[in-house]
């Protein structure tokens, strides 16, 4: 059952003194911009701004914790990042890195940033994000997330193996299983989320369009994503 009528607690949406604001990570896309997205954006650019302003509009309304401003986009060179608890990477089978970029990101979550990977399904996108991630973290590898991890109960109670997916596009179940991977830091706490076969993104774009199950799943493990990454 979710928690929905329970009280957040203080530190929860101390983000800064402005509230929490949504963060999508823009990246060169090597197919060029305009690649069938709206407003002629790249990979990074899927479901947006639909879908962060829908979920902006759901963590308000369920959890009390004050959203300030829009969202907004920054690449992994920018140092407001560091601003910011939580960033959103869309596509990441196009995603690579430069130097500098590695290295912000490696600073970003070791001084506590968290990055959710989203919207990608097959083995060559899932090789492609590992071999970038192999910048930051070059002696570790994702890790499945247990079933009983803190982040499926911190605010609703999701039990991911249940859980729709999302990859076959606005609700649609595919033959693949959903999969939770996970990269944690030297003491246990989750740094990076990696929802591979899976689209939560789309059920935050299209919730009248999706399974209605689907949908309300995207939203709430969006919402126990942020919450982790505002805790922890």
């Amino acid at each position: 059952m979710p928690a929905a009528l329970l009280p957040v607690a203080p530190h929860a949406a101390a983000q800064s003194d402005e509230g929490f604001r949504f963060i999508r990570v823009r990246y060169e896309d090597p197919r060029g911009e305009g690649r069938g997205f709206r407003r002629g954006g790249g990979a990074w650019s899927h479901d947006y701004p639909t879908a962060e302003h829908n979920l902006h509009m759901a963590l308000e309304r369920t959890t009390g914790i004050r959203v300030a401003g829009e969202p907004l986009i920054l690449s992994l060179s920018d140092k407001r990042i560091f601003e910011y608890p939580f960033l959103y990477l869309c596509e990441p089978g196009y995603w690579s890195m430069n130097e500098e970029e590695a290295g912000n990101l490696r600073e970003y979550l070791n001084r506590g940033g968290f990055i959710m990977f989203d919207d990608f399904g097959n083995e060559n996108e899932l090789m492609q994000l590992v071999l970038q991630m192999e910048k930051v973290f070059p002696d570790q590898q994702p890790q499945e997330i247990p079933n009983d991890h803190p982040i499926w109960s911190i605010f609703f109670d999701i039990d991911p193996v249940a859980a729709p997916s999302l990859v076959g596009g606005r609700g649609y179940f595919t033959d693949t299983d959903d999969t939770y991977l996970a990269y944690f830091d030297d003491k246990g706490r989750m740094v990076a989320l990696v929802c591979y076969n899976q689209d939560l993104g789309d059920g935050w774009e299209w919730p009248e369009r999706s399974l209605a199950d689907a949908s309300t799943i995207s939203f709430q493990m969006g919402i126990n994503f942020i919450i982790y990454a505002m805790t922890h």
